[in-house]
């Protein structure tokens, strides 16, 4: 559609009042009547959280069926779909969010096929369906794995990471984006943050895009995404790294597109514990003198509960998780060759020389109401970590005299609306979101009456460039 230009201002503050009431009503519809057929447009193709299985159905001799009754039901939340197959028997069954689905096709004169089908998030899955001749209340099961499930019409590249990764690979700190190694051209840096931290296909990891149910969940500063989440939320997740659809945008890089879990027909709960501690850690084999062990004491413990409020209508999830670590720097003091200059360095960065300590809670809560041809979602995410003796690793050599701590929480408010407009069969689908972000965030030192930083150079200006590139130059320090 062409978009009209506007009527010049000069005219319309020229008219009378009754006039220009009108033109601004006149102009209300018509930018309203634009974004609805926008929304109408886009969001019939735009599925970043839903999927859709379409096929055709044929007899044993490969003939059309057409008039079937084509449906699926969900075996966890009350999604059902149905469908009728055209004069070319072909059908199609649109939003369906990622689970396992019943899907049923009959019509009279034949028995009535079944088959279970597993989705995952934001496909387009064609499974062609043949019926038998048989009689009134006879069943085929159909086996999914008979036919692949085949997309075609994908021009994306990427993988997806499917609940049972999530559940049973084992993922060293409980974080679910460690598993985007699964995904070819993805590496993983937990040591560094921000451009190094996930670079996929060489690109920086501020070229990224993460969304959550469909929000946007990107840190726009450091890269990465802003707010973390439970492993126990997660229901899966899809990595994009080529060729994706306009509908992702704001990525050069990789979509990492995560739907989270939602609540089922029955209560399903789990309870975890996880601990690490350096009792069972090895001795780091190039310092055979070091008499204390490297401390690491490590405890992450989660609840999560999901099931029905309302028998069919709605449901409820609900997750929390605690972690609590100490941890002892590696840190050593290096010599300067001058005993009192090392004395004054010890005396000083000794008493500060502390572990490190990390507080984090999570906290996630999703309602889901089906209303008929809405499906609404309501989500809340809370995260609050609090880092203690952290050392930045800068300039002034990480010394026990320059840590810091710091706090960040991060609150994400989240509601959507699918809807189903138009014809059963083949419906419009229409998705309507808003979400709230905060994130507060501060940073001070750790030990303010250290004063003034103590720098610590590698290298002095005491030795040529040859000379310190041959053979090195004894660190120099600068007390504050």
């Amino acid at each position: 559609m062409k978009r009209n230009s506007m009527t010049p201002h000069h005219y319309l503050l020229g008219t009378s009042g009754a006039k220009l009431r009108k033109c601004c009503s006149s102009l209300t519809v018509f930018f309203l009547t634009l974004c609805i057929l926008h929304l109408l447009s886009s969001s019939a193709t735009a599925q970043t959280t839903t999927s859709t299985i379409e096929g055709t159905v044929t007899d044993a001799n490969g003939a059309v069926v057409a008039g079937a009754e084509v449906k699926v039901s969900g075996t966890a939340l009350a999604t059902e779909r149905s469908a009728t197959t055209d004069a070319e028997g072909f059908y199609r069954l649109t939003a369906l969010p990622a689970g396992t689905y019943t899907l049923t096709v009959s019509h009279a004169g034949f028995a009535t096929s079944t088959a279970n089908i597993e989705v995952t998030l934001n496909r387009v899955l064609s499974f062609d369906v043949q019926v038998k001749v048989g009689n009134v209340g006879e069943v085929v099961n159909v086996s999914a794995d008979e036919q692949p499930l085949l997309e075609p019409n994908a021009s994306s590249t990427g993988a997806t990471v499917t609940p049972r990764q999530i559940t049973e690979f084992p993922v060293n700190g409980r974080n679910y984006l460690d598993l985007l190694q699964l995904v070819p051209g993805v590496a993983i840096n937990r040591q560094s943050v921000g451009d190094n931290s996930n670079p996929v296909l060489g690109e920086r990891s501020g070229n990224n895009n993460f969304m959550i149910d469909g929000q946007p969940n990107k840190d726009t500063v450091n890269g990465g995404p802003a707010a973390q989440f439970n492993q126990e939320t997660i229901a899966q997740f899809q990595v994009l790294t080529t060729g994706y659809k306009a509908e992702f945008g704001q990525a050069s890089g990789a979509t990492v597109n995560v739907i989270t879990k939602s609540g089922g027909k029955g209560f399903h709960g789990v309870g975890s514990l996880f601990h690490r501690n350096e009792v069972f850690d090895g001795v780091n084999s190039l310092d055979l003198t070091k008499k204390d062990p490297f401390r690491l004491r490590r405890f992450d413990y989660s609840l999560a509960l999901g099931g029905p409020v309302i028998k069919d209508r709605v449901f409820f999830f609900g997750s929390s998780e605690r972690i609590t670590e100490n941890r002892q720097l590696d840190f050593k003091f290096p010599s300067t060759g001058n005993a009192v200059v090392d004395g004054l360095l010890h005396a000083q960065e000794d008493p500060l020389n502390n572990l490190t300590r990390t507080f984090e809670t999570r906290n996630f809560f999703k309602l889901d109401e089906q209303l008929g041809r809405h499906h609404l979602t309501e989500e809340l995410n809370y995260t609050n970590q609090a880092i203690r003796e952290f050392s930045p690793l800068s300039a002034a050599g990480g010394l026990p005299s320059t840590r810091n701590d710091s706090g960040a929480r991060h609150l994400l408010l989240g509601f959507a609306d699918t809807m189903l407009l138009g014809e059963q069969s083949s419906p419009w689908v229409v998705t309507l979101r808003g979400a709230y972000r905060g994130e507060p965030s501060d940073s001070r030192p750790t030990h303010p009456s250290a004063g003034a930083g103590t720098l610590f150079v590698p290298f002095s200006s005491n030795c040529t460039l040859a000379t310190c590139l041959i053979v090195g130059d004894l660190p120099r320090p600068s007390f504050g």
